[in-house]
């Protein structure tokens, strides 16, 4: 059978598609052929190339270039190009047509050289990685011939890295506030009353300032060339001038040379922000100016100084009651001082208790203050006034208040020891025995042993009262507290403790004291 010219035609199409697919000769498939994959840039094409070393390839194609190095033959590896610690790596693929690279160097051109031709890739700006690089098809379009070497080009650049380290300074401001459960008082000539003070100190406010951002730009040459440096600048975005100091400029950095710069800026307030190092160079000899840039965040955390971050509190009367931090505060000083005891005189007399709590900052040393007055009324010597049998029965060398009353010195021969008549026991005692089922003896001696100390403290006495003193130390004479009692005593004996029981709450005579 006959074959017509466009079967031919369209069997020929149908190898070239299958060979273009597969990858060309071997047959290769898949991701190994790196089908469908393509480098970053568009290769120009040179055909044809004329190979030669790293050096010659890399003027051919008219690219400047301080280094180059040559893979040949093609086999994937990593390789050092330098003695300054720099490389390049490469993966061919398995039917070694296609080329993956990276490096850590700035790389501005890869020449992949296949059969007679070559593509060269060139990076705008330089690029440090890149896959699917490839030679031009040859002879025919889809046929993609197998790898012969890679040529790589670059431009030594100078290091450059930097730190930024953010400053700023935090200062507290405090407040005090005293305050005590007393304000008015009325006692007794010799009575001492506790007041119970509370002390409040806490952070009113703070403000952070001079905000600040400094560090070290570092520049290395890590390369076989010499370099000048130019200049150096620092800029915080948005355009804040920081302060460089490199010594004098410009600086030649020979290999492995490096020059280190300090810088500082002034920021107005804490916000993030961008800290761009940038230093132009040039290479020795030559007058095209290079650039390179290094750049770091600025990032503000908790404040570098603290200025008034803790105050010592004292009480003038009291002392010193502690320290706050501004971590601790706000915090609470609760103590006791005893009001008194004054004298009387012939009028009732006016007296004041004032003490201040100070706060003292622990850096500026500013102090503020804060004060509690309590107001003291003495009722005259001929008048005074009077204090229960609860307030007596707690005032003994025995407690539990403080301080003993001395009016127990006045009851003979021995204060609240003394022996209380009939009853077998002292005066402390008697006021701590209850009432057991209403004890007429025990109700009377209570207000008896308070109307006594009052009136021998120099509490002036209705005659009711006095004669209700005498009636009960008659009693008393000759009655212990098992009794027995008449009816009429027993009601005569609770009618008297009334009465001496308003006298001591003050509701008659010359009125209550504090207590």
């Amino acid at each position: 059978m006959r074959l017509s010219g466009q079967y031919f035609w369209i069997l020929g199409f149908a190898l070239a598609l299958l060979l273009a697919t597969c990858g060309g000769q071997g047959g290769q498939s898949g991701p190994s052929a790196k089908v469908g994959v393509a480098s970053s840039v568009t290769p120009i094409p040179y055909i044809p190339w004329q190979a030669g070393s790293a050096e010659t390839e890399c003027a051919q194609a008219g690219i400047p270039f301080g280094g180059a190095y040559k893979v040949d033959p093609p086999t994937s590896g990593t390789s050092n190009v330098d003695a300054y610690g720099h490389y390049v790596t490469v993966s061919f693929s398995q039917d070694g047509r296609y080329v993956d690279w990276s490096s850590n160097l700035a790389i501005s051109a890869v020449i992949v050289k296949g059969g007679p031709n070559a593509n060269v890739y060139i990076y705008n700006p330089p690029a440090t990685s890149d896959t699917g690089l490839r030679a031009p098809d040859h002879p025919r379009e889809g046929q993609i011939p197998a790898i012969s070497h890679v040529t790589f080009c670059w431009e030594y650049r100078l290091d450059m890295e930097k730190t930024a380290r953010t400053t700023y300074t935090r200062q507290y401001f405090w407040e005090i506030h005293k305050s005590g459960d007393q304000q008015n008082l009325t006692l007794s000539p010799g009575q001492v009353f506790p007041v119970n003070y509370q002390v409040e100190v806490k952070v009113s406010r703070y403000e952070d300032r001079d905000f600040a951002v400094s560090g070290d730009i570092t520049i290395r040459n890590n390369t076989p060339i010499t370099f000048v440096v130019q200049g150096v600048s620092d800029v915080v975005s948005p355009d804040i001038q920081a302060n460089v100091s490199c010594g004098n400029l410009p600086q030649t950095l020979a290999p492995g040379e490096t020059l280190t710069c300090t810088y500082t800026a002034s920021l107005p307030d804490k916000a993030e922000r961008t800290n761009t190092a940038t230093a132009t160079y040039v290479r020795q000899g030559q007058d095209r100016v290079r650039t390179a840039t290094a750049t770091r965040p600025v990032t503000f955390g908790e404040p570098t100084e603290l200025v008034d971050e803790a105050v010592s509190v004292s009480d003038d009367r009291y002392g010193p009651l502690g320290t706050v931090s501004a971590a601790e505060a706000p915090r609470t000083f609760t103590y006791t001082l005893n009001v008194g005891p004054y004298a009387c005189g012939p009028q009732d007399s006016e007296y004041t208790f004032t003490n201040t709590a100070t706060l003292t900052t622990n850096d500026t040393q500013k102090q503020t203050n804060s004060s509690w007055t309590v107001s003291v009324r003495v009722p005259a010597c001929a008048q005074g006034c009077t204090l229960t049998q609860g307030y007596w029965k707690t005032h003994t060398k025995y407690g539990p208040a403080k301080p003993r009353d001395d009016a127990w010195d006045l009851i003979t021969p021995d204060g609240e020891d003394s022996p209380f008549f009939l009853s077998g026991q002292s005066y402390y005692r008697v006021l701590w025995t209850p009432p057991s089922g209403g004890n007429p003896y025990y109700q009377l001696a209570h207000q008896y042993i308070a109307a006594k100390l009052n009136v021998l403290n120099g509490s002036a006495a209705p005659s009711e009262v006095g004669a209700a003193l005498a009636w009960a130390e008659n009693f008393f004479a000759t009655h212990t507290p098992s009794g027995p009692f008449s009816k009429t005593e027993t009601n005569q004996a609770r009618a008297y403790a009334d009465l001496l029981g308003q006298y001591n709450e003050g509701y008659i005579g010359p009125g209550h004291c504090s207590e």
